[in-house]
């Protein structure tokens, strides 16, 4: 339900975006999204997470930079890397092998962030409804990714720990 929650939070930010390419700082808590996303993923490992997330990140760090300016068909592309993110999320929920973003849309990507248009029969990749992720156990900090959802929806539930291991002080 949590992750859904935050799901839902990502499209309508993505949707206000799309309709106000010009504001900054939703450009910005976007970008901050995928970067954290990527962040989580890279030291659990899940390359294919790192992937979509590193190549979406960077085509809103262009945005965001004014090196690029929002198109239709770059808000299509940065919904797509959502979807893609939302489907790796899923199968991580579900305990299924994780599988890569199609090579279309990460091409699609690679070369909008270079500022080149895709062919025009390249489209970005349909995107199937993931898995609910269970809820965490316990609240996030605000402002902090919520990394005991990250790694409910990365391990099985058996898998878990029941309790986080104790983090000493700086």
């Amino acid at each position: 339900v949590a992750q859904d929650q935050k799901n839902a939070a990502l499209t309508a930010k993505l949707v206000e975006l799309e309709r106000r390419p010009e504001d900054h700082d939703l450009l910005n808590r976007v970008f901050r999204g995928f970067h954290t996303v990527k962040g989580g993923a890279g030291f659990l490992e899940i390359t294919a997470l790192v992937d979509v997330c590193h190549r979406g990140e960077g085509l809103l760090d262009a945005l965001r930079r004014g090196e690029l300016a929002m198109q239709p068909e770059t808000m299509d592309l940065i919904l797509a890397s959502s979807g893609e993110v939302r489907r790796i999320f899923g199968e991580l929920a579900a305990g299924a092998a994780v599988q890569p973003a199609p090579a279309n849309l990460l091409a699609q990507l690679d070369r909008a962030r270079k500022g080149q248009s895709a062919p025009a029969a390249a489209v970005a990749a349909p995107v199937t409804a993931p898995a609910a992720v269970p809820a965490p156990t316990a609240r996030a900090v605000p402002g902090e990714p919520d990394w005991r959802a990250l790694l409910a929806a990365v391990l099985p539930p058996s898998a878990a720990p029941a309790t986080p291991p104790a983090c000493a002080s700086p």
